[in-house]
């Protein structure tokens, strides 16, 4: 039995998600919107939802920021937890930021959103080990905040993502299952994929259980924070260019997320070299256009 899928209605905060790759280099992007009444009216955003996407969007910013050759992992952890705590929301404690390579999208070196207690540790959460950044990496900047105490758990949709464990082998038995490892091995040997990729979906569906079971797959589950509680999810990649850090996709927060709060001394300070950056280069692309158009307004002689 398929069950029905929830319709969105106006005032539903959604989460978007999504990565492409051209010739196995990849770029990954997410954002959080409101679902409005219409296109041409803005939605209704209560101070709670306002007050956790400014703080997961500026968190965003300044772990951009904090990403750059010679910085290591801990102080980038260290500036996610500054902006949380000023703010009164929780990081997600099992979303990671991670370094791509070419046809890698969950690199060996990582970042954590917030650093483990002893508790944490003990209920099986890892203490990342301490990483340094070099110039050219390229990673993936997710940050996800909650109003809630940031421990998520397992929901009850199935998911339909799921990715090539390459270190697992196992012969398996169900003629679906070899179907779905032979397509995984030819079209998505290394990065994520869907079920809806696949020519036979019905076989796929059938043979998936078989290779998740012995490890050959590895599911992207849907994860839920308790029913109340409101989350925020940006992300975005950086690379580590002889410039400086550069952040090439991710798009600005909306306008209608809010919040009375204002950040703290050092993220403040962040947040307005982005800004200056970011009205410097608007200025010079302005003018450069200006220059170009006038130049295509001249007669040829």
């Amino acid at each position: 039995m398929v069950r029905a899928q929830p319709v969105l209605k106006a005032g539903d905060l959604v989460k978007i998600d999504l990565g492409c790759h051209i010739d196995g280099y990849i770029a990954v992007a997410a954002h959080t919107i409101v679902v409005s009444e219409s296109a041409d009216a803005p939605p209704t955003v209560d101070a709670e939802t306002g007050n956790v996407a400014v703080a997961a969007y500026n968190a965003l910013l300044v772990a951009s920021a904090a990403i750059r050759a010679g910085a290591t992992n801990k102080e980038v952890t260290a500036a996610v937890e500054r902006v949380a705590t000023h703010y009164g929301v929780s990081a997600i404690a099992t979303v990671r930021m991670h370094q791509m390579k070419r046809y890698v999208i969950d690199g060996v070196k990582e970042i954590a959103l917030k650093t483990p207690t002893p508790d944490d540790i003990t209920a099986g959460e890892e203490d990342l080990a301490e990483c340094t950044f070099e110039q050219a990496e390229v990673y993936a900047i997710d940050v996800a905040m909650t109003t809630g105490d940031g421990r998520v758990r397992p929901g009850e949709l199935r998911t339909t993502v799921y990715k090539r464990n390459v270190e697992a082998q196992y012969r398996l038995k169900m003629k679906s299952s070899r179907y779905v490892l032979s397509e995984v091995d030819k079209k998505f040997p290394t990065l994520p994929f869907s079920l809806t990729h696949f020519d036979d979906e019905r076989q796929a569906k059938m043979g998936i259980t078989e290779c998740v079971a012995h490890g050959l797959l590895m599911p992207y589950p849907t994860l839920h924070e308790r029913s109340d509680a409101k989350v925020a999810h940006f992300k975005s990649t950086v690379l580590l260019l002889p410039s400086g850090t550069s952040r090439v996709t991710g798009i600005d927060l909306p306008d209608y997320f809010t919040t009375d709060k204002t950040p703290d001394a050092d993220t403040a300070a962040v947040l307005e070299t982005i800004a200056l950056a970011a009205a410097k280069k608007a200025k010079k692309k302005a003018a450069k256009k200006k220059k170009n158009k006038g130049k295509g307004g001249l007669a040829k002689p």
